[in-house]
């Protein structure tokens, strides 16, 4: 089997200044497909780079914190705050969904509704994933599922990436890694039983906000035969980010250097890596 990776930049509509450096990653660098969120305060500006690049495969970043919803707040009161904005952590949404505050029929609404907004622009949707992984949850993932096979959306993002130790500077996204590969492994059965596609593997959660040159190279060195794909979160800090404080913490500039970098494309070629899309890998 090949080496084929798909370089998978998120968040592409949260920021001007995160659209103009996936844009620059994905024409002179190593990003093959983006995840667009519907919530972004740049969305507008992500439809129409979208449409200038109609090669470009576009899955959606299906968001629950974070930011402000499609929806009004009166009709899912149990995903928003008192301010009409989505819970502001993950910890946050966890704790409302674990004790049942979280009404699954809200989730459907919303997150069709986010749908709705890319595929309306006449965009294709080649994948569907989330912000913070929150579509991995047992009824949410059902859910997802659902939408996508209503869709005719190919594509779903399990975060499926071996355990490595990286370094005690990594601890935090190591752990997360963890959680979130348990709760791939038990959504697994039911991607093989559907038409959805996932890739094999999955690396950049250990790393998730400092995919430095140094990590990009070193992942790219650890690829198994079969397709890959890396999370990146290319962009330049050149927007204020209100609303959204995690979001604001990634060293985007240190990644739009790793994935626009000359000796990180040598690297590709040199290992024989087949960059592909969520749209292309059946090609």
């Amino acid at each position: 089997m090949k080496l084929r990776a798909i370089v998978n930049a998120d968040d592409f509509g949260l920021a001007p200044g995160i659209n103009r450096g996936i844009v620059e990653a994905y024409c002179r660098g190593v990003v093959t497909s983006v995840s667009l969120m519907p919530t972004g305060d740049a969305f507008e500006e992500a439809i129409a780079l979208a449409h200038q690049h109609e090669d470009l495969s576009v899955g959606v970043h299906l968001t629950l914190v974070e930011g402000k919803p499609v929806l009004s707040a009166e009709k899912i009161p149990s995903l928003v705050t008192t301010d009409g904005g989505f819970v502001k952590t993950p910890w946050g949404f966890l704790k409302r969904w674990a004790t049942g505050q979280i009404r699954l029929g809200e989730v459907k609404m919303e997150l069709e509704a986010q749908v709705a907004k890319v595929a309306d622009q006449c965009i294709r949707i080649d994948k569907l994933d989330s912000h913070m992984h929150l579509h991995l949850l047992p009824g949410i993932f059902q859910t997802v599922m659902a939408i996508g096979k209503k869709h005719g959306i190919k594509g779903i993002r399990l975060p499926r990436e071996a355990f490595r130790w990286r370094g005690f500077d990594c601890m935090a996204g190591s752990a997360k890694q963890v959680i979130l590969r348990s709760l791939s492994l038990l959504q697994t059965p039911r991607v093989r039983l559907s038409e959805l596609f996932c890739p094999d593997y999955l690396c950049g959660l250990a790393e998730s906000g400092q995919m430095t040159e140094k990590a990009f190279l070193r992942t790219l060195s650890s690829l198994r035969p079969g397709v890959t794909e890396i999370m990146v979160h290319p962009g330049y800090h050149d927007s204020e980010m209100g609303g959204w404080p995690l979001s604001r913490r990634y060293m985007r500039e240190k990644e739009q250097i790793a994935v626009t970098s000359t000796q990180v494309k040598e690297s590709v070629k040199r290992l024989q890596i087949e960059l592909v899309s969520y749209r292309t890998v059946h090609l």
